[in-house]
């Protein structure tokens, strides 16, 4: 059980190793394999299953594992907006988190137990605009730890561990390399934008000097490779508004000593907002970074994701880093940064994308380009990419979008998806991800604790909508492949009110029925008998319990007692016991009754399942049939390995669906059901709504698969 709120997010090395990683107040957990991960790593060392290994001795002997974290609860999450602050992306081994409060941070994993929180450490650059004032800063060394001297009060003390690049400021000593010039030793010339120092006294030859590195002659000097002009130090001590101590990451040129008004204070301080949210694009480490002036999308180095010096040697290349201002008509806040084929930003007040200008090149200062997409507006939600989609919650959480690219008008455009289910989103979005396996669901976490689950499907052209009630709160949720289950799974925490006191619980969501089937099933060559050994393996190991414990029977044990439902005290809970429903029981000091002949348990509380269909209006010979006199006098239901339900005109008047045979023998257990199922109905128009209405519903701990619904209207105008 979890204390405070807390937040989940997705940590998938591979699609065999995935874990839940839990942020709390000032820590961080870890869960995988159903359960929360210890010291001890027996269980999950390269997640294989060891039968020898006790799971209850190895909780109660080895600790969990707990990294500490400097995020507190207000650094968690965003009373006003309503959602997350932390924002997060994968590469590898090492999760990068985004928060505004604080530097990058990276979450490395060294083993399945040996997990580290660090400070990424980010070099040369990004850098502000030039200074375009008069104030002028000098140092007293050019390597090393310098002290640094301002003519005017530019420097605060929230610039410790900023960056600082001073350029060199050119004057008579330091002349231009050409042909046939005499030079002495030791003196200083500028060659291809470089500095090199003379090694002895000559005429220069006709080879210019090229290189970044040792000394190489140019047939008649011997240089040696000095700097490029662009010294970068990093202040490590706040003196007062004129001076500071920094130490020297490259180094200085000697006109630094002088003094120099060519300097660029870096993007990250500790004075401002730290990046928002992150992105891995054409081989670049990316984040967007809120600044005073208004969001820029900062890039790496081309395969160096630390490395963000926008020149080489002091020219700018292909693989230099690049930094991006999102300019709009008001002022602007970014909210995510998500990359596709494109680099999509996201802002308070529109949408954009980042590519290159010129397709046949490659992604570079000269060849950059933003465009808007819309002026919709996001929140501060990670999109959720399914296919050539992107989707993304509008600015107030009541909608959810989709970016992709139309071909028709030849650029990317912006669809409202939710259009058809609006009522679903009245109480704002407040998380989403994205289920692919089995049945390709883009959950969105509601901020009433309720989900909605929209069933995408691009090539079929489906986009279908469904709210998921549960017994209590949901506050978070993330996905995770699971190789042993065979489909992706979606973790949430759940927040439930036993005793007066707030109960939060890690659970994951079902499948309901099972996803594959036990390896211990006879083949059979008889189809009929092969339909009948599968339905009664679905049936017996089906979970369709909210807030659920599972208890299976070990060899040999004679338990009486199901534990660990604290989370459930007082509640009346549901027991399903090898297939069948059994009597409910009040959960009382954590713990319920169960026969010791049951091998399989499930305790949880019951799930109410409903389903409305769009009122039916049939048209008449005299016009649409709107207002007209409708009655259902029989349904057919097609159904798929189904037991349970109750179906009727509204929720007062529902029937019980019977599958049992007339010569079934008493205390048989139902088999699931396929096939067709003829209902007499009494549904009429309802006055209020004008057209015949069909509600469905399934208490009971059976699955129920409809196919189809036909319904048997008469029409009196």
């Amino acid at each position: 059980m979890v204390g405070a709120r807390s937040f989940l997010v997705e940590f998938k090395y591979s699609h065999k190793v995935a874990y839940v990683v839990e942020f709390s107040h000032k820590k961080i957990r870890l869960f995988a394999k159903n359960q929360i991960v210890r010291e001890d790593g027996i269980e999950l060392n390269d997640f294989v299953d060891d039968g020898e290994v006790d799971k209850e001795l190895s909780a109660s002997a080895f600790p969990v594992i707990e990294i500490e974290s400097p995020y507190e609860f207000k650094d968690l999450w965003d009373e006003v907006e309503k959602c997350c602050l932390l924002q997060t992306i994968q590469h590898s081994d090492v999760l990068y988190v985004f928060n505004e409060n604080y530097p990058i941070m990276t979450l490395k994993r060294y083993s399945n137990v040996d997990w580290r929180l660090e400070e990424l450490e980010i070099l040369e650059g990004p850098f502000e605009a030039m200074n375009s004032s008069e104030c002028v800063i000098k140092a007293n060394e050019v390597e090393g730890i310098v002290e640094l001297e301002a003519d005017m009060e530019v420097f605060k003390q929230t610039d410790v561990n900023r960056l600082l690049r001073l350029r060199n400021f050119d004057d008579d000593e330091t002349k231009l390399w050409v042909v046939g010039v005499k030079f002495e030793v030791g003196e200083y010339c500028l060659s291809d934008n470089k500095y090199y120092i003379a090694q002895n006294g000559a005429e220069t030859g006709n080879v210019k000097p090229v290189h970044t590195v040792g000394i190489k002659s140019d047939g008649g000097v011997r240089w040696r490779y000095a700097h490029d002009g662009n010294g970068v130090v990093k202040i490590t001590e706040f003196v007062d508004a004129k001076h500071v101590r920094a130490k020297v990451l490259k180094k200085l040129s000697n006109s630094v000593l002088k003094g120099t008004i060519y300097w660029e204070m870096g993007m990250l301080n500790n004075g401002y907002k730290h990046p928002k949210s992150g992105a891995f694009f054409r081989n670049r480490f990316c984040f967007l970074l809120n600044t005073e002036t208004g969001p820029y999308v900062c890039m790496s180095c081309s395969g160096d994701f630390n490395n963000f010096a926008d020149m080489e040697y002091g020219l700018a290349t292909d693989l230099s880093a690049i930094s991006v201002p999102v300019v709009s008509t008001e002022f602007n806040e970014g909210k995510w940064i998500y990359a596709k084929d494109v680099l999509f930003v996201g802002t308070g007040a529109a949408e954009f994308y980042i590519d290159v200008m010129t397709s046949s090149q490659a992604l570079a200062q000269d060849n950059v380009k933003i465009s808007m997409i819309s002026s919709v507006g996001s929140k501060g939600i990670m999109p959720v990419g399914v296919g050539s989609h992107v989707f993304f919650a509008d600015r107030y959480g009541l909608s959810l979008r989709d970016l992709m690219y139309d071909y028709y008008n030849e650029g990317f455009v912006e669809n409202d998806v939710s259009i058809l289910g609006k009522h679903l989103f009245c109480s704002r979005i407040i998380d989403m991800c994205y289920q692919e396996t089995k049945d390709k669901i883009l959950w969105c976490l509601m901020g009433d604790g309720t989900m909605v689950g929209m069933t995408f499907s691009a090539e079929q052209e489906v986009a279908a909508f469904s709210r998921h009630d549960f017994g209590g709160e949901v506050e978070s949720m993330a996905v995770i492949p699971d190789f042993e289950e065979c489909r992706d799974v979606v973790w949430i925490v759940v927040k439930r009110l036993v005793d007066f006191e707030n109960v939060r619980t890690v659970e994951k969501i079902e499948a309901g029925m099972p996803e594959f089937l036990a390896e211990s099933l006879k083949a059979t060559d008889s189809i009929k008998k092969r339909e009948e050994i599968e339905c009664e393996y679905l049936r017996n190991n089906a979970m369709f319990l909210d807030g659920a414990v599972l208890y299976e029977r070990k060899i040999g044990e004679e338990n009486e007692v199901i534990d660990g439902l604290y989370h459930l005290e007082g509640m009346k809970v549901k027991l399903f016991a090898d297939g069948m429903e059994t009597k409910e029981q009040i959960v009382m000091d954590g713990k319920v009754l169960i026969s010791k002949n049951w091998a399989r348990v499930l305790v949880g509380l019951e799930i109410k399942s409903q389903f409305i269909p769009q009122n039916i209006v049939v048209q008449s010979e005299y016009g649409s049939g709107l207002g007209g006199l409708q009655r259902i006098n029989h349904v057919l239901l097609k159904l798929y390995r189904t037991l349970g339900g109750k179906i009727g005109p509204n929720e007062d008047e529902l029937l019980e669906i019977y599958y049992r045979k007339s010569d079934d023998e008493v205390g048989e257990v139902d088999e699931l059901f396929t096939g067709y199922k003829e209902i007499l109905f009494n549904g009429a128009t309802n006055p209020l709504r004008m057209g015949a209405e069909i509600m469905i519903e399934n208490t009971s701990s059976f699955p129920m698969n409809i196919l189809a619904i036909v319904p048997y209207i008469d029409v009196n105008d």
